[in-house]
């Protein structure tokens, strides 16, 4: 009888199945790891997007508070109707500065109306809304330079304007390692006076604006400062905020240069330029209503940034001197007419500690800064009949105090509000970082481990028929950096 043995499998197949089955283990192995890095891909930004949009919610909510903030400074300060903050004749709205009208008129300051780095909403505040972090940063517009002066009629004025613009491009990053020489900064003035005067044979497009005046076609008036990037030799870095590698602060243009500062309404432009042509121009026969007049009940009108036959103040805009910074302040001027040393005397007057009146002092709460640390209240100009106060005032000549005090103001009616929100992405704790202390704020702006947005809000800040009213210029503004404040003294390591 034959026994029957088991087979032997091959030597060569020995363990193939083991093999099969581990590689069907790692498919799956495989298989189950993409899913759960997809799930949990998924979920994080599921979270990102309903922490993006609480952070959105809390920025709304600061910008609502910053809007009621600016009504009541503007309400306790006692603006008299008619003031140069207040909306009449487009003269009156712009210091009475319009070309070709008399400069003296209507451009005197009215008492009481002050606006300063002391006021509430100046500075930079930190606050947190729904477990988001903010900081509230404002600068009014009227402290900076405006390009559009550089449109005025007045072609001598206008080359004040370009001259004042080249300064500042010459001065703002100096000292620093961004600094821009002489030549690339008679280069950048150039550009921009070629962009606004010439729009003709630009390559850029130029869209269709409210101010925009088919006698005047080669006129083109930039609705934001961030237009000059499009252009040569413009780069992206000189309008931005940042450090640098050594972790010096570099500002950006927009903290000297504004394009908004000189705004009226559509209807103001309207009648500006009607006045302008009335002289010359009879009366359409039949009674015909002008074409560009706007609809009825369109009082109040579009805001509108203005120049050469519209309401801009000639030479740009008065500078507000309690929030100028130094750069602006020097670059108003030669430096051959009025010393920088007088400026720092300016600068220095503004950062004297505040004296009360009668030797008493009055028992209030103490002022805080972003860090919780107490500020003390430091003086300003109430109006520009104190710039006697300060030293070598008397020693300029008269035209030079006359045209000092023409290029002056104390009053503030442009602003732009940053909100920077700040979320933590990590497991850790890191609530607060950001109220303690400069070290730890920019610890935890290096840590890569929350999401930040940035956005800006410009309003213009007009007493209306029922009272003080905020118009947004630029509603909501998403930036790609966190502006820092420009100081009279900077402190190092901030």
């Amino acid at each position: 009888m034959k026994l029957l043995h088991p087979a032997t499998p091959s030597p060569r197949r020995r363990g193939s199945a083991l093999l099969v089955s581990f590689l069907i283990l790692m498919v799956l192995l495989a298989i189950v790891h993409q899913l759960s890095t997809t799930t949990s891909a998924g979920g994080k930004v599921a979270r990102n997007d309903v922490a993006m949009t609480a952070m959105d919610l809390a920025i709304e909510s600061a910008l609502l508070r910053v809007y009621e903030t600016l009504k009541t400074d503007a309400e306790s300060a006692g603006m008299a109707e008619g003031g140069s903050g207040a909306p009449g004749t487009p003269g009156e709205d712009l210091g009475g500065e319009l070309p070709g009208a008399d400069p003296a008129a209507g451009g005197e300051e009215e008492a009481g109306a002050t606006d300063s780095r002391e006021d509430e909403w100046a500075g930079v505040d930190r606050t947190t809304i729904n477990e988001v972090e903010l900081r509230i940063f404002i600068q009014d517009e009227d402290s900076k330079i405006n390009l559009l002066g550089m449109l005025t009629e007045d072609e001598e004025e206008a080359d004040k304007v370009y001259e004042r613009v080249r300064r500042v491009l010459d001065l703002f990053r100096e000292d620093t390692a961004e600094d821009v020489d002489g030549g690339e900064a008679d280069r950048l003035a150039n550009a921009i006076r070629e962009f606004m005067t010439q729009r003709v044979d630009q390559d850029l497009p130029k869209g269709a604006l409210l101010t925009d005046d088919e006698e005047e076609r080669d006129r083109g008036l930039p609705i934001s400062l961030r237009e000059l990037m499009a252009i040569e030799p413009f780069y992206e870095e000189l309008f931005r905020d940042f450090r640098d590698e050594d972790g010096t602060i570099i500002h950006s243009l927009g903290s000297f240069l504004t394009v908004w500062s000189s705004v009226g309404t559509f209807q103001e432009m309207i009648n500006a330029r009607n006045e302008a042509a009335g002289a010359d121009e009879e009366p359409a026969e039949g009674g015909e209503e002008d074409p560009a007049e706007p609809p009825a009940g369109d009082e109040s009108g579009t805001p509108t940034s203005s120049s050469g036959d519209e309401p801009a103040a000639a030479g740009g805009g008065r500078v507000n001197v309690n929030t100028a910074p130094p750069v602006v302040l020097k670059a108003l001027m030669d430096e051959r007419d009025v010393r920088y040393r007088w400026w720092d005397e300016v600068i220095e007057y503004r950062n004297l500690e505040e004296e009360s009146e009668d030797g008493e002092e009055e028992e209030l709460d103490p002022i805080l800064d972003e860090y919780g640390e107490e500020v003390v209240p430091l003086q300003i100009f109430d109006n520009l009949e104190e710039l006697a106060e300060v030293p070598d005032w008397e020693d300029l000549e008269p035209i030079t105090r006359t045209e000092i005090e023409g290029l002056l103001t104390v009053e503030s009616h442009v602003f732009s509000i940053f909100i920077t929100a700040r979320r933590s992405t990590s497991n850790r704790d890191t609530g607060g970082a950001w109220l303690d202390s400069p070290e730890q704020a920019r610890e935890a702006e290096d840590r890569g481990d929350t999401l930040v947005r940035t956005v800006r809000s410009v309003v213009w800040r007009r007493e209306g028929q029922d009272g003080w009213e905020i118009v947004p210029l630029i509603r909501w503004e998403v930036l790609d950096h966190v502006p820092f404040e420009v100081l009279d003294y900077p402190e190092e390591d901030r």
